[in-house]
């Protein structure tokens, strides 16, 4: 199940991402030769409107192909060179521009459809132990609620992070309610070094999931996109500018991560999906061959030169070393996720 989640969810970025640039240079009049999902052998397709559908043997992504773009086809009035220099923007601009539109959407979904987890209202309920903790070592299970501490009613989890930071270590009695029954329990609030030392007994709270209204879902949507968006823009940065590896993985990383969003449930592969989403969008605009963000910078040169391209030639052989380059790092990202998911090699 979760190689079919891991092709859905990479198929189906990229479709967005493609569907982009062939929608707008449809609409722009640019001719578009082939609209593909996968790559190698066609399996099977179709033609319609001048453009080939197909579905490829090797599911791991897909293309356009628009006329004009290969050295050495004719200039004819549907070649995406012939096209205003806006038009050409526009179509590059557009995939990218669906990976965002795309992930504001995902993550409205998952803000005012499934909702936003928040601590379950009443009496602090323990949905997981820390192992090892000191509510675990006392015997309290999942589902028990602490009613009082030290005689104190606890009406909410707030009361009882009081509680326990207030403490200054020392022992406090608790009373827990397990299912119908009542007893008493002392325990020693102990560091938490994953917090900065702050006190806890090891206990999680339970949550229960709350739509936000559809606007106020759709707000938060666009804030959490442009968040993880500079959050990516943030790292390549540092890393051009500091040397710094950026925090990216394989394809290897990238499964693993479907794998542990499918144990967690539907909110978390859809969490995932946007977020991969807002970060393929931020990728395709980095000024490198063959990526979107190249032919971007090759168009403002064009601009800036008023109209003069640069030699088709040496365009697709810089975009070829460039897809060789990239192919070369996702081979280094995949034996980079498999050493850190399962030690040296």
């Amino acid at each position: 199940m979760t190689a079919l989640l891991f092709i859905v969810i990479l198929v189906g970025l990229v479709v967005i991402h493609e569907f982009g640039h062939f929608m707008v240079a449809k609409a722009s009049g640019v001719r578009v030769e082939e609209f593909s999902v996968g790559f190698g052998p066609r399996l099977f397709g179709f033609e319609a409107g001048g453009t080939l559908y197909a579905f490829r043997l090797f599911l791991i992504g897909g293309y356009v192909r628009l006329y004009g773009m290969e050295p050495g086809q004719p200039e004819t009035a549907d070649s995406f060179n012939e096209r205003p220099l806006w038009a050409r923007v526009l179509t590059i601009a557009a995939g990218p521009g669906m990976n965002i539109v795309l992930a504001i959407a995902l993550f409205w979904i998952l803000d005012s459809g499934i909702g936003l987890p928040q601590i379950a209202p009443g009496p602090p309920t323990i949905a997981q132990l820390e192992q090892g903790m000191p509510a675990q070592r006392a015997g309290l299970r999942p589902g028990d609620r602490l009613l009082r501490a030290n005689g104190r009613d606890l009406p909410n989890w707030q009361a009882l992070l009081q509680v326990v930071s207030r403490s200054h270590g020392r022992p406090i009695r608790f009373l827990v309610q397990e299912g119908s029954a009542r007893k008493l329990v002392t325990l020693t609030p102990v560091p938490d070094r994953a917090a900065r030392g702050q006190l806890h007994i090891g206990v999680l709270a339970a949550t229960r999931n709350v739509p936000m209204p559809l606007l106020g879902g759709l707000g938060a949507g666009v804030r959490q996109t442009f968040a993880v968006a500079n959050l990516l823009v943030t790292a390549l940065v540092g890393a051009v500018v500091h040397g710094r590896a950026p925090p990216v993985s394989g394809i290897v990383g990238i499964y693993g991560a479907v794998q542990q969003a499918e144990a967690a449930g539907a909110g978390q592969v859809i969490w995932l999906a946007a977020v991969l989403s807002a970060n393929l969008a931020v990728v395709n605009l980095v000024p490198f061959p063959p990526l979107d963000g190249e032919r971007l910078l090759l168009l403002f040169v064009e601009w800036v030169r008023r109209g003069r391209r640069l030699d088709p030639n040496r365009e697709a052989l810089v975009n070829t070393i460039g897809l060789a380059l990239l192919l070369v790092l996702a081979v280094v990202l995949a034996y980079h996720d498999v050493v850190h998911m399962h030690g040296t090699l």
